[in-house]
């Protein structure tokens, strides 16, 4: 593909992508799955216009904060299940039912366009579409997560 092809590609993407997933702020409370089959409650807040993910964009995100901050502890085979079991619920609210995330941990990218921090989680359906997400960790828990839609595909690089 010639630069002239892909720019404009690459452009409604980030154009149309924002318009790809429902406004998430009305999720404020629910709960997640840990590895051991317990219910994490959470509460969700939104953040808008933020730079958490992107120096160069804003976006909303939106911070998931458990109740229980040892509630996704790890239960000794690391916080790789949690972290799926997290990535399973949230991906549902970025984009349509036959999206097929990889939301395994050792399938997760780097990173996406313009962002500085976090990883990526890739749409196998819809290449253009990704979810950010940040996992606080501490104690060996994670206690909160951040997630926004990413600025395009995720990639190593």
């Amino acid at each position: 593909m010639h630069v002239k092809t892909i720019l404009p590609v690459l452009l409604a993407g980030l154009v149309l992508a924002p318009t790809a997933r429902a406004d998430l702020s009305f999720l404020k409370k629910g709960y997640i799955q840990n590895d051991r089959g317990e219910k994490c409650w959470y509460t969700q807040i939104t953040k808008s216009d933020d730079r958490y993910f992107h120096d160069k964009l804003t976006s909303n995100t939106y911070t998931i904060t458990f109740d229980n901050p040892k509630c996704m502890a790890d239960s000794g085979v690391g916080l790789i299940v949690n972290k799926m079991m997290i990535n399973n619920i949230i991906t549902r609210w970025y984009s349509h039912s036959d999206s097929d995330f990889q939301t395994k941990a050792d399938e997760l990218y780097k990173g996406s366009l313009y962002q500085v921090k976090g990883q990526c989680i890739q749409s196998r359906t819809y290449p253009i579409i990704g979810v950010t997400v940040d996992y606080i960790v501490k104690e060996s828990s994670i206690v909160k997560v951040i997630h926004g839609q990413s600025a395009g595909p995720c990639s190593n690089d």
